[in-house]
């Protein structure tokens, strides 16, 4: 110790030496530490089928076109043996049919009998609308779809007798005056306000025969019909019910002319379009009521994506929706788990106020910290209404609450961090990434965590080091007897001391940064805002035009896909993951050519909701998070596009997807700057 005192070089070497290898060891444990999940869940594969990528990649050549195009097609939702457990099943409501029940929603013959060959074809080439079951018409030949129609009718022993008789239709009911009031009055007498609300505007929570969850219909948005508006097939859906759903069939309890007073009285429900003159937002995204306002927005913006565990295969774990878990590495930001958003009081939000949850999600400012942007997307989430926001927190206040206790984020070292963040700007830098790695990093059982308790130790360990070296210092200067002996070597001193001070707490902000502890929100909300195209007001055609396109801007901005596609729609954001392979966000601006331009607007809509490009490409849940986007109502949708309508086109063409390879990276890996290099570089 006499040694040590004798130079202040000395103590000074020393200090920084062992805070240098203090830090080394947080920037280690940081990528060790939560290195493997608390829990791996294996999901049952009746429950939910695992699949290659491309689908159908592992079908044999020689495999029958109906197999085969079942594979590439239908499996990723369906499931490889249409038992309805596709991979990207999870996310979707209602779930994808189980074949092998033989139950089928839309059809044209009695109650107790399959479809016809003709009502499959139907729902194959069309598609059924606002839901992720695409259209295939332009995609798969009229041959192709015929096979695939064999193929789903072998997976039932309901398809073994003779063929179905398809109902015939009545002429149907004068739509007067009189048949509306008959038709209000069975509407009452039938229980169907019960599902539907007095005013039938539907939007109730349910579950089919396997327990799955379902909605009820919006009868006030006949647009929404996924077997059709047409009167007829109103008519066919009352008499021949939807199982395995809870609308039941009313053949038996009315006359076929008390069920075209059943249709005439829905008809008489519909309200206009908002994208037709006069029209108004009515959707979910519109409900007067919190809650249900809250749940269609969590999905809208995607929650589940991070919030919720899922496999290595991009399976999403159910019973755990929006319990966290799932670890998130943001270099050179640090390694975090999604917080548990369930009402839980002890692991989730059960204690937290509504006031609080609105903070955190517009500012970035919860309880026990504050967010970075990295942590999680609240810069754009800064641009979320006030109700909308309210209605988010009353909507997770309600979830059931699951047990799991979520760890603190694991930093990397000051050094690191710092120099990470200095040296981006140039050639040679290490990328910026974002990885995810698969599993519940969270601890769903009772026992205390301390996976967290090593860099704690380190950080403890460099304040001790910091202090001791400080006390040495001004013993060495003591003991040296090399105080300033004039006003100026005082001011000096003091000079230098204040400039130690600020510079440390210029690195601090740099380390943190951005960090609401020393940056309003909207200071570092408003710039990335700003970035996202604002729409030319000269170019709408109407004021329900205008309110269609600045709700896509809202909706654009809020579901964050300005993150991935930026905002103006060039895309290119790089993903990297051996289980998908590497690809590209699209760039989605308004270019003929490289962008979307020549699309059709129900061509958009497909790979929004369904995951299927204009070209037939499947694209993945995972890259795009179509299996989210599904639940989004028709009017979101549209808006969605009008906006995307006005995004200026961007002469910039994004590399092809590339099919999976010893290359990718085997944690899925989102690159936040430009990278054109295929696979894990």
């Amino acid at each position: 110790m006499s040694t040590l005192l004798n130079s202040r070089r000395r103590v000074v070497v020393v200090t920084l030496g062992l805070l240098l290898l203090l830090d080394l060891g947080r920037s280690i444990y940081a990528r060790v530490g939560y290195s493997q999940p608390f829990e791996n869940w294996q999901p049952d594969p009746a429950v939910h089928a695992e699949l290659t990528w491309p689908p159908g990649a592992d079908v044999p050549p020689d495999t029958p076109t109906g197999t085969r195009v079942f594979a590439q097609r239908c499996a990723v939702c369906h499931g490889p043996d249409g038992r309805g457990n596709g991979p990207a099943a999870p996310s979707l409501i209602p779930r994808p049919r189980d074949f092998t029940r033989g139950q089928f929603k839309y059809k044209s013959t009695p109650v107790g009998q399959p479809p016809s060959d003709a009502d499959l074809i139907r729902t194959i080439s069309t598609g059924l609308r606002a839901s992720a079951m695409p259209y295939w018409q332009d995609i798969l030949s009229a041959e192709e779809i015929r096979e695939v129609v064999a193929h789903v009718k072998r997976l039932s022993t309901v398809f073994a007798g003779p063929p179905p008789t398809p109902l015939t239709i009545p002429p149907r009911v004068a739509p007067d005056a009189a048949s509306i009031e008959r038709g209000h009055a069975l509407f009452t007498k039938h229980g169907c306000i019960a599902c539907h609300g007095p005013e039938g505007r539907g939007g109730v929570k349910l579950a089919d025969a396997k327990g799955q969850p379902v909605i009820s219909r919006d009868l006030t948005a006949p647009w929404t019909f996924r077997g059709g508006r047409e009167p007829e097939q109103i008519w066919l859906r009352i008499t021949t019910g939807l199982a395995p759903s809870p609308m039941p069939s009313f053949a038996e309890n009315t006359t076929p002319a008390e069920r075209w007073d059943l249709v005439n009285y829905v008809l008489s429900l519909s309200r206009i379009a908002p994208w037709e003159p006069g029209g108004q937002f009515g959707g979910p995204g519109r409900q007067a009521d919190p809650v249900k306002r809250g749940d269609y927005l969590v999905h809208a913006q995607m929650c589940g994506l991070c919030h919720t565990q899922a496999t290595r295969g991009g399976i999403y774990r159910d019973e755990f929706f929006l319990a966290g878990g799932q670890r998130v590495d943001v270099w050179p930001h640090g390694v975090l788990v999604s917080r548990n958003l369930t009402s839980d009081p002890e692991t989730g939000l059960g204690r937290w106020t509504p006031e609080q949850i609105v903070e955190a999600i517009r500012n970035g400012t919860t309880p026990d910290r504050h967010l970075n942007v990295f942590d999680m997307p609240w810069h754009f989430f800064h641009a979320l209404r006030d109700d909308d926001a309210q209605a988010i927190a009353g909507y997770l206040k309600t979830l059931t609450p699951v047990r799991n206790a979520i760890p603190p984020p694991l930093r990397y070292g000051l050094l690191e961090t710092v120099i990470g963040k200095l040296t981006r700007p140039l050639p040679a830098a290490l990328p910026e990434t974002i990885t995810f790695l698969d599993g519940n990093f969270g601890q769903s059982t009772s026992e205390p965590i301390h996976r967290h308790l090593p860099q704690e130790i380190l950080i403890i360990a460099q304040w001790l080091v910091l202090g001791l070296g400080t006390v040495l210092f001004l013993l060495s200067v003591s003991r040296e007897r090399r105080r300033p002996r004039r006003p100026t070597g005082w001011i000096l001193l003091i000079l230098g001391v204040a400039g130690l001070g600020i510079a440390a707490f210029l690195i601090r902000i740099i380390y943190e940064m951005p960090a609401t502890a020393f940056i309003p929100p909207e200071v570092i909300a408003k710039p990335v805002l700003a970035t996202v195209h604002e729409p030319d007001p000269t170019t709408f055609r109407g004021q329900e035009h205008a309110a269609m396109v600045m709700r896509g801007k809202y909706l654009f901005t809020i579901a964050s896909c300005a993150m991935c596609h930026q905002g103006n729609g060039e895309g290119a954001r790089k993903t990297s993951w051996a289980p998908a392979g590497t690809r590209w966000s699209r760039n989605i601006s308004s270019h003929p050519t490289h962008g979307i331009g020549a699309w059709s607007d129900a061509a958009v809509a497909r790979a929004i909701r369904s995951g299927v490009s204009a070209n037939g490409r499947a694209l993945h849940w995972q890259g795009m998070i179509w299996d989210h986007a599904s639940n989004w109502d028709e009017e979101d949708v549209r808006a969605l596009i009008a906006y995307l309508r006005t995004l200026p086109p961007v002469d910039r063409k994004v590399p092809d997807p590339r099919p999976p390879s010893a290359e990718d990276c085997e944690k899925a890996t989102v690159w936040v700057g430009e990278n054109d290099l295929p696979g894990c570089r």
